[in-house]
């Protein structure tokens, strides 16, 4: 009976220290995932961080531009969409002429 209990003593021992082992390895990849995962969220943290930087320059170099136009905000405003209507009337345009090409084209046809 000893020999019994000393035979369930020891399986129980080794394999405690199997489950310590493997708890081990177990905790060693987990610290490597909560690293990896670490890093990555930082990298797009500094990423993101950047971007932001990057669009509130661009926000301010805009608020500039604007305040230094001559006719204030409205002004500025005005200009961009006489710029814009010139835009569209020179694409209408465009495409008008390309459309009196493709009848003159289907005419001869």
């Amino acid at each position: 009976m000893e020999d019994f209990l000393k035979n369930v003593q020891d399986s129980a021992k080794e394999a405690a220290e199997k489950a310590a082992e493997k708890l081990g390895e177990l905790k060693d990849a987990a610290s490597e995932k909560v690293a990896e995962w670490s890093e990555k969220a930082e990298a797009l943290a500094a990423e993101a961080k950047a971007e932001a930087a990057e669009k509130l320059a661009e926000a301010q170099a805009s608020k500039e531009k604007i305040a230094a136009h001559e006719g204030g905000a409205l002004g500025f405003l005005t200009d961009k969409a006489k710029e814009i209507v010139g835009d569209i009337k020179e694409e209408a345009d465009e495409l008008k002429e390309k459309g009196k090409d493709f009848w003159e084209k289907a005419k001869d046809y």
